[in-house]
């Protein structure tokens, strides 16, 4: 009888911690070009092919289209409703580098202004001083 309870306390506490939380996308209500992330992927690979398919599916065609990833953490979930929150001491998103995971600009082609460019730089879980940068073409590409 105990292994039979010790069995499904173990199941219980496997399928519990098994499941991973989906990750979010919360965009900014004062700066609709930051989005914070809630729930990232533990690796690299991962976040970038989430954010990668994030901008494909909700990417406008507007040149001049400026887009930031942030971690959604303690430094950063007052930016969802402040752009500038704090109080006398205010607080400015380049205090949180190490949160910032990527940007995505739209701008134009230097060699065809008829022509957008859409650019992914993507930092990594380090954020954006200690990651390494990684520079892709998602959207349009210049000929």
């Amino acid at each position: 009888m105990k292994q039979v309870i010790l069995i499904v306390i173990l199941l219980l506490f496997f399928s519990c911690t098994d499941k991973k939380k989906k990750i979010e996308f919360v965009q900014s209500k004062v700066t609709k070009s930051l989005f914070l992330i809630k729930n990232p992927p533990e690796n690299d690979f991962l976040l970038k092919k989430e954010i990668s398919l994030f901008l494909i599916k909700n990417h406008s065609k507007n040149k001049n289209e400026y887009k930031m990833f942030y971690k959604y953490s303690s430094n950063t979930k007052d930016f969802i409703e402040n752009e500038r929150p704090g109080g006398y001491f205010r607080e400015y998103l380049d205090h949180y580098r190490e949160d910032q995971f990527a940007t995505f600009t739209i701008e134009q082609c230097e060699i065809d202004s008829t022509k957008l460019l859409g650019r992914l730089y993507f930092y990594g879980l380090k954020g954006s001083d200690d990651g390494q940068k990684e520079i892709d073409t998602l959207i349009y590409k210049c000929k």
